[in-house]
């Protein structure tokens, strides 16, 4: 699901002895020699400490904000905000079974329900599992309607689905909150698959002011202008290692947009440029013959 901090944890949290010793106290009773041992409770966790932990693991420094949480966690092994933290470092790793039991497991306290339930829904979505994920997605977005990236999770199902509106607009509601250039991306893409290349176009360019290096709003990017014909346009700032794959895509675009001509020439120059896609060109070399053949049949049949 889905968005990255770059705070270093420095020595304040080194020095957070977690695991406490317990102190025996010694009380004196009425029977000469008898002792009483009480244990004492941990230290209370400095809510700042957690903070320091979520924002590592916003910003994907997954191993600092790991150490900190287990160190946390010794401390105070309920602590719902590190549990909840300690899922999505699973999430990240594709843990995905772990992350949804860790997920699942805290659904029911209110101060994490909406997050864990955003959580549950994106590793459902991860896992394959769309009509589970919208029903947590959806309980995520009904406790707390800022959290952009359910709305993001929402907005992949609907394209998966074929339900454009609502993918758009699911996306409008997460880039309402995160003016974010995967955000971006990835409502351009659902222009795309809706076969809107203007408004595609539109939202890749603001991908990438946002985020140049995002190359995957690039080359969406130029996908979206080979659907509107302009091949040549499309093929702008490509490296010669990814010559290839980008004649293919071009060609392959050509092909659904029933521009054959352009769709054999893209893709022999897919083969020519770059061996690695002789299999995958010639596969819709074979396609487009197959579609010629269909086209002079029917052209037979109607003189």
């Amino acid at each position: 699901m889905p968005t990255q901090y770059r705070a270093s944890a420095g020595a304040r949290l080194r020095a957070l002895a977690t695991a406490a010793a317990c102190a025996l106290l010694l009380a004196g009773c009425s029977t000469a020699g008898q002792e009483q041992a009480q244990v004492q409770a941990p230290p209370a966790v400095s809510p700042e400490v957690i903070a320091v932990a979520e924002k590592a693991v916003a910003d994907g420094r997954y191993a600092d904000a790991k150490l900190m949480l287990e160190r946390v966690l010794l401390s105070d092994p309920a602590n719902s905000r590190a549990r909840l933290a300690m899922a999505e470092i699973q999430l990240a790793f594709r843990n995905l079974d772990m992350a949804e039991q860790s997920f699942a497991s805290l659904v029911e306290m209110p101060e994490v329900a909406a997050r864990a339930e955003q959580g549950r829904g994106i590793t459902l979505l991860m896992k394959g599992q769309a009509q589970a994920s919208e029903l947590s997605l959806r309980r995520a977005v009904d406790l707390d309607p800022a959290l952009w990236r359910a709305w993001n999770a929402i907005g992949l199902l609907h394209d998966r689905a074929g339900r454009w509106d609502q993918a758009v607009e699911a996306y409008d509601r997460a880039l309402a909150l995160n003016d974010s250039a995967m955000l971006y991306n990835n409502r351009g893409f659902s222009h795309l698959l809706r076969r809107a290349p203007e408004s595609a176009i539109a939202d890749f360019d603001k991908a990438l002011q946002l985020d140049p290096q995002l190359e995957a709003a690039r080359e969406n990017l130029r996908l979206a202008f080979a659907w509107t014909g302009q091949y040549e346009r499309a093929l702008l700032g490509v490296s010669r290692k990814d010559i290839g794959r980008a004649f293919n895509n071009i060609g392959f675009v050509a092909l659904l947009r029933g521009d054959l001509p352009a769709a054999e020439s893209y893709l022999l120059r897919s083969m020519e440029a770059d061996a690695r896609f002789n299999k995958v060109a010639n596969r819709n070399l074979e396609y487009l013959r197959s579609l010629k053949a269909v086209n002079a049949t029917n052209t037979e049949g109607q003189g």
